[in-house]
């Protein structure tokens, strides 16, 4: 039995009209009669009978029209997963913080693409929390997040072990106030990191004796940073985003002898695309650049 010949029976099964199904299936009629009788010598029945002009199932013909329905929606559906599977491997979908999008990933998508030149790149900004939903519902392909996150079918890689967030000052502001004065007189800006450091962060304000008067939030870095250099307040922020800054000294460190907050940033994915070698490739040039691009 060969799928062509079930599929030529299909097709005459459902027009009870051989002429009709050797147009349809751009055969010609003795062809479509050859292959029926083919698959009839190889069941052993036959398929069709006729009534003066019309063509009916034979009981046989009923029972195999059953099963070959089932095995073209079958096969239909499988070529259809096939060609979804297809266009998805042509694109990853990216998602992490704002600061990780615009500082560490332009360098990496550079090496990748120039080895992978046709796939297609989604970068997605958005906090953990949303990289984390968004890696459960398969939305996104790889995800950046701040911290860790174990679950079953979910591979967690830490990528950077420590990152120290710092109060930082704009040197403007430095100049004309003590540190403990710009706690008081300017709002205190905060990177808003929604998961495990969190209770950390704000554990490091009670020991430093942080209690603003007013909080602003933000959960780009880019934010915090661009607020404290136009003087508006007092910010928490990673240290490899204001190096320059600090040694041109644009911004101003205040040092409150606490220990420095420290994040680990990691890299979860669902398991089952690490069997794909193109994603691999990605996940290995995340690991070997991410520590040393600032």
């Amino acid at each position: 039995m060969e799928l062509r010949q079930l599929k030529t029976f299909q097709t005459a099964a459902d027009l009870l009209n051989f002429t009709q199904a050797a147009k349809q299936l751009n055969f010609s009629q003795p062809t479509v009669t050859a292959q029926i009788r083919a698959l009839e010598q190889d069941i052993g029945h036959p398929l069709f009978f006729r009534i003066g002009k019309q063509t009916f199932l034979t009981a046989h013909g009923e029972l195999v029209k059953h099963y070959a329905d089932q095995i073209f929606s079958v096969l239909g559906q499988m070529n259809s997963d096939l060609k979804k599977k297809s266009r998805s491997e042509s694109k990853v979908t990216i998602a992490a913080s704002e600061t990780f999008c615009t500082h560490y990933f332009p360098p990496i998508i550079r090496q990748y693409l120039a080895v992978y030149p046709e796939i297609g790149i989604k970068l997605v900004s958005c906090t953990s929390d949303r990289v984390i939903d968004g890696i459960n519902s398969n939305a996104f392909d790889i995800g950046i997040i701040s911290g860790t996150y174990n679950k079953a079918g979910i591979t967690n890689v830490m990528i950077s072990e420590k990152e120290d967030l710092i109060l930082i000052a704009s040197s403007a502001l430095s100049e004309k106030y003590a540190d403990h004065e710009l706690l008081d007189h300017y709002p205190f800006i905060k990177y808003e990191i929604i998961g495990p450091f969190e209770e950390q962060m704000n554990s490091y304000m009670r020991a430093a004796g942080i209690r603003p008067r007013k909080i602003i939030e933000s959960s780009s870095l880019e934010a915090v940073k661009s607020a404290v250099m136009n003087d508006i307040g007092i910010g928490l922020i990673a240290r490899n985003l204001v190096k320059k800054e600090l040694a041109a000294r644009q911004l101003h460190e205040i040092v409150l002898n606490q220990k420095p907050v420290e994040i680990q940033t990691s890299l979860v994915i669902a398991t089952h695309k690490l069997r794909d070698q193109k994603t691999m490739h990605l996940i290995r040039l995340i690991e070997q650049n991410w520590n040393a691009i600032h």
